[in-house]
C-alpha cells in the first residue's frame, strides 16, 4: 500500500482535496471534434495520393494523430480516476489485489520496447508536438527542386549538407527522395 500511495504521491504532490494533474506528458485542452476532422482530412488525401513515399508519410501522420488521441484520452481518464481509486483504498485499506498489480507493473515497467513499439511512440510524439512526416517530405522534396533547379547547367551542383528538421534519431538514408 505504502509503494501505490509513494507511486500516486510523485504523480500528484498535493495531498490536499485538490489534486494538481499528473505530470504525464499530454494535451489537456486537446479539441477532440478538431483532430477527428484533422485525421479525415488526412485520410482522404492518402485516399487520393499514388505516390507510396507521401502514403507512406500520410500513414504515419494517421497512425500518430490516432495514437496520440488515445494517449491523450487515457491520460485524461487516470487523472481523473486514479486519485478515487488510492482515496478508496487509503479508507478502506483494501489489500487484496495491490500485490499482484504491483508485480505485473515491475515486470511491464522493466521490459524494452521493441522497434516497433519505439516507432509507434515516436510517430505518437511527432502528431503531439505538431510534426507532420508529410509536410517534411514536401518540403524536403521542394528543397531539392530548387536546388536542381538553381544550377547552371553542365556545371557540376555543390552540396551545402542542408538540413531539414526532423524528428527521427537515426542517419538519414541516401536514397534519393
Amino acid at each position: 500500500m505504502s509503494s501505490i500511495s509513494k507511486m500516486y504521491d510523485s504523480f500528484y504532490p498535493s495531498t490536499g482535496p485538490t489534486r494538481q494533474a499528473s505530470n504525464i506528458d499530454y494535451d489537456r485542452q486537446l479539441d477532440t471534434p478538431s483532430m477527428f476532422r484533422e485525421i479525415e482530412a488526412l485520410q482522404a488525401k492518402l485516399n487520393e495520393t499514388e505516390d507510396e513515399d507521401e502514403q507512406r508519410a500520410l500513414e504515419e501522420d494517421v497512425t500518430g494523430k490516432i495514437l496520440w488521441l488515445c494517449w491523450c484520452g487515457i491520460c485524461a481518464e487516470v487523472d481523473e480516476q486514479l486519485p478515487k481509486v488510492v482515496d478508496y483504498l487509503r479508507k478502506e485499506a483494501n489489500m487484496s489485489g495491490l500485490h499482484n498489480m504491483s508485480v505485473a507493473m515491475l515486470f511491464t515497467a522493466g521490459t524494452d520496447p521493441g522497434d516497433d513499439q519505439t516507432h509507434l511512440q515516436r510517430i505518437m510524439r511527432d502528431a503531439g508536438a505538431g510534426t507532420s512526416k508529410h509536410q517534411l517530405l514536401l518540403a524536403a522534396r521542394a528543397a531539392e527542386q530548387a536546388k536542381w533547379s538553381g544550377t547552371n547547367r553542365g556545371a557540376p551542383a555543390i552540396d551545402n549538407q542542408s538540413t531539414t528538421p526532423c524528428t527521427n534519431s537515426q542517419t538519414p538514408s541516401t536514397r534519393a527522395v
